[in-house]
């Protein structure tokens, strides 16, 4: 802390100045406090408070009064408060952070947002997350290696075995993580356990022939799988505020105000614009009459690597468009129809219509994380 010694002799003026200095210590301190408060001892914060309100029942009194408070002053807060090692580094750095998080909440805004893939929809292209379920004989990776596959393949493994006789009775899907980390599990109740498993309780039924009521023994695995996390990708706002969306294009839009749509967020592929008349013929998309040129198509139509063409057969999503191969979809103005490259098993445009503009969030550039073959410019 500062002392008066720099204050003018005249004695009215040095009185009112250090009046006006001890008022201004005196906040400082109050919040000095109020930062600490969480971090201190009740011991610390009650001397912390004696010593603040004597100073403050001086800080109106004779400029000897006040110099006297203030030296009581600055030798509790050197107790009570002191100063961190590095005072000038540790500020720089807590300046850094504070831009850093700024800036990128800036570019997140209006620049790039981070998206996780959250469906197969778009398998081959871009995978969600899913999982693998492992055979009695697969063994599980040592830590070593499970820390590599987790850090850089967004490969986890799970296995969850049955600590005491009983069944199945009950299952609670339940959120967990938070922002772009978030993600589902599920608690199994098995006799007078809970068992949390890192994975959705709709997976879980169809991918490991789950039963209500099954019963399992003590040391009986009841899931052991691979659990991938799903492409993490980057997504562009900038492009579309310069020029339109074109067909061929990998997007994501915000589902808000579109009915049948189950989340936040989708990702597809643009398969028409704005007066574009759309068709099916198994394994081919048609715009406009011709078969779809745009390189995206083509691999889905090729049915090789994965792909398995476009299809009118409805697998459950609830088709309301382009259901036969002679059925037409004309695309309205300004909206946008998507289509999900894993056509047999998506959710999209056939069933919920097409995409109005100002749901656009922007084009998927790159995807971050993690670094498979998949790594890289979407295209």
């Amino acid at each position: 802390m500062s002392t008066l010694a720099n204050i003018p002799p005249f004695s009215w003026w040095r009185t009112r100045r250090a009046r006006k200095h001890a008022k201004e210590v005196l906040h400082h301190v109050r919040r000095l406090l109020g930062s600490h408060r969480d971090l201190m001892k009740a011991d610390d914060v009650a001397a912390a408070e004696k010593a603040i309100a004597e100073f403050a029942a001086v800080r109106r009194g004779s400029i000897g009064q006040i110099e006297q408070g203030m030296e009581k002053l600055e030798k509790a807060c050197g107790r009570l408060f002191p100063t961190p090692k590095h005072p000038r580094l540790r500020e720089t750095v807590e300046i850094a952070l504070v831009a850093a998080v700024v800036a990128w909440g800036g570019i997140r805004t209006f620049f790039l947002q981070p998206f996780k893939i959250p469906t197969g929809s778009m398998q081959p292209t871009l995978y969600g997350v899913h999982v693998e379920p492992l055979l009695p004989n697969q063994r599980i990776p040592v830590l070593p290696i499970r820390v590599f596959e987790k850090v850089f393949c967004g490969r986890g493994y799970v296995n969850v075995v049955c600590q005491e006789d009983g069944t199945l009775d009950d299952v609670r899907e339940v959120d967990e993580g938070f922002a772009m980390f978030a993600g589902k599990s599920t608690i199994l109740t098995v006799g007078s356990r809970e068992y949390r498993v890192p994975v959705e309780s709709t997976k879980l039924w169809r991918d490991f022939n789950l039963q209500p009521r099954q019963r399992f023994a003590a040391g009986q695995p009841i899931v052991r799988c691979v659990l991938h996390n799903g492409d993490h990708i980057f997504v562009d706002k900038v492009t579309y505020n310069f020029r339109r969306p074109r067909r061929g294009e990998v997007f994501v839009f915000e589902t808000k105000g579109i009915e049948g749509t189950r989340g936040e967020f989708y990702i597809k592929r643009l398969a028409g614009v704005g007066g574009d008349q759309l068709r099916i013929a198994s394994p081919d998309l048609l715009v406009n009459g011709q078969r779809a040129a745009e390189k995206g198509f083509a691999r889905v139509m090729s049915r090789r690597e994965g792909y398995n063409g476009y299809s009118n057969a409805d697998r459950g999503q609830g088709f309301q468009h382009l259901t036969t191969p002679d059925e037409t979809f004309a695309v309205p103005p300004k909206q946008y129809f998507a289509l999900g490259d894993n056509s047999y098993h998506s959710s999209d445009s056939r069933a919920w219509g097409a995409v109005p503009h100002a749901n656009l969030v922007g084009k998927a550039w790159v995807v971050y994380w993690p670094f498979t073959k998949r790594f890289g410019l979407t295209d």
